[in-house]
């Protein structure tokens, strides 16, 4: 498997302090993981957790077709959440450049005349075109 980097930070997201953490393999997220303490969303909703109570974080944290972090937009089909030790967690595996980009980028700026300024494809590393991820996850020798 190739070498990547994992980095982590925390956040609070709709009053709930929320972990997070990006596994980067040759500058490319290729994966993201969310997660939060049920009992402190419990505690700041002052409701029991449920599926309504989980929607309503994720809706702040984008989680359910995408996942934001740093100001950055996953587009994600592919977010994957489940409850285990009293944690909620949502995974996030990102096969494309085109899946993530600057929130700044999915804005549509119109010229005077009306007319939509076209943005070339973002890539997750600048100065590369974007591409899949998939052979940065591919095992050296060409699995």
């Amino acid at each position: 498997m190739a070498i990547g980097e994992v980095t982590s930070g925390t956040a609070e997201i709709r009053g709930v302090s929320v972990g997070l953490a990006e596994v980067r393999i040759q500058g490319h997220v290729v994966e993201q993981v969310l997660s939060y303490e049920v009992a402190e969303a419990e505690k700041v909703y002052g409701r029991p957790f449920d599926d309504e109570l989980d929607a309503d974080i994720q809706m702040g944290m984008f989680a359910i077709d995408r996942i934001a972090m740093d100001e950055t937009l996953h587009n994600v089909a592919s977010a994957i959440g489940y409850v285990l030790d009293g944690k909620c967690t949502r995974t996030a595996k990102i096969g494309h450049c085109k899946e993530i980009e600057p929130a700044s980028a999915s804005w549509i700026i119109h010229r005077p005349d009306g007319s939509v300024v076209q943005r070339t494809p973002w890539s997750c590393v600048a100065g590369t075109p974007p591409n899949s991820h998939r052979k940065l996850l591919q095992r050296n020798g060409g699995d």
